[in-house]
């Protein structure tokens, strides 16, 4: 089946817009915590519990992607805007702690099925020469949450209240939930499968995918890079502000430089993964970002050298993470939706467990562990990605 270049097109657009939408909800509660708890009337402790909560979602993305697998594409995409919808709206209305923390349950839970869905999408009906740069169009959303998302959230906070961005976005997502209806044609929402189905969908597609060698070379790549990233990403504002006496608001501004890295980043996915080659780029990336981690302690010696090396991981993060999502799509293509949502599942527990081991390390040890943890676990990531596309060539 061939899809109009045009309808593709607005496809592509509305469903990175989704993407954008998730993100938002996502990130939002992590800069303006204080706000939240202020609101709320609890602790900020109680705002950053819910952190981990959000996080924990991608590990139960598998079970609702494996639907996707089974009824379709579009079946899933849509039910995915109707949660953060539902989420969204609730807390507008009802600003109650349980109400957040359902709503943040529900939002990352339907990024959590959205995103395999939609890739496993792309998969089907993009050819796998040109994947990544569709791949890496969608991903904009996710720098963009940063350098749009979070700024204008904050300017709508200052001027309203604290709920006023979960009814825009509530809104928004409800358009977009009518515009995805319309342009998605039913059939292309579907996978060629065979006719007889297992009783058990969620239990047989990821025996299938984990027999693969490949996908579990890529399981682990995905682990140990999140893992890395986490623990990087939860200390390095304490590590500015403790090092060089930032304010919260220059801290601020280094998020959004994290932000343009990304948008670069993505961009290279975008203008130059297809032209070298998926599993070339991957591997490169990965490289790269393995030697910006060890790198990052020798540039504590200024500011501008700090930001440097900062915007260095993640700009080689960011696109080495966001090739291998293309990378996936391909390896169990009958499979694609389980196969993309183990990804996550995988790296949503590497990024608590980096989370949670970042804190420890830098409030006990410093910088230096916080940095060659992170660049041992990209090397891992780089032996298990070898091994799991290379074996054959090994002896």
């Amino acid at each position: 089946m061939t899809i109009d270049p045009e309808k593709f097109a607005g496809f592509i657009t509305i469903t990175t817009f989704t993407k954008f939408l998730f993100n938002v909800t996502r990130r939002l509660v992590y800069p303006f915590a204080p706000e939240f708890a202020r609101g709320l009337h609890v602790e900020l402790s109680a705002i950053t519990s819910v952190i981990a909560v959000n996080q924990a979602t991608s590990i139960l993305g598998p079970l609702g992607a494996s639907f996707a697998d089974q009824y379709g594409y579009r079946f899933v995409m849509l039910l995915s805007l109707l949660l953060l919808t539902i989420g969204t709206f609730s807390l507008g209305f009802i600003p109650l702690y349980p109400v957040l923390v359902i709503c943040l349950f529900l939002a990352g839970l339907a990024k959590s099925i959205f995103d395999p869905s939609l890739q496993a999408f792309i998969g089907n009906f993009v050819p796998y020469e040109k994947r990544g740069k569709i791949i890496g169009i969608t991903e904009l959303a996710w720098a963009g949450s940063t350098l749009i998302g979070i700024p204008v959230a904050g300017m709508v906070i200052e001027r309203f209240s604290w709920q006023t961005p979960f009814f825009i976005i509530g809104g928004l997502s409800l358009v977009c939930f009518f515009i995805i209806l319309k342009v998605m044609p039913k059939a292309a929402g579907r996978k060629t499968v065979p006719a007889s189905k297992p009783r058990s969908p969620f239990l047989s597609n990821w025996k299938t995918i984990l027999k693969n060698r490949q996908v579990s070379g890529m399981l682990g790549f995905s682990f140990f890079m999140a893992l890395a990233n986490d623990n990087l990403f939860v200390i390095y504002g304490a590590w500015l502000e403790k090092s060089y006496h930032l304010s919260l608001a220059a801290i601020g501004f280094g998020t959004i430089f994290i932000g343009l890295s990304e948008v670069l980043g993505e961009g290279f996915t975008v203008f130059f993964s297809d032209r070298i080659g998926l599993k070339k780029t991957t591997l490169i990336g990965t490289t790269l970002c393995t030697l910006a981690y060890f790198l990052l302690p020798l540039l504590d010696i200024g500011l501008y050298y700090v930001l440097s090396g900062l915007f260095l991981v993640f700009f080689t993060f960011e696109f080495t993470i966001v090739t291998s999502m293309g990378l996936s799509t391909e390896l169990v293509p009958e499979l694609r939706a389980s196969t993309m949502s183990a990804f996550f599942a995988v790296a949503g527990m590497g990024r608590v467990s980096g989370a949670f081991l970042g804190g420890i390390i830098w409030s006990n040890y410093g910088l230096l562990p916080v940095c060659l943890l992170s660049g041992s676990c990209t090397l891992a990531a780089l032996t298990l990605l070898l091994r799991g596309f290379y074996r054959h060539h090994v002896r």
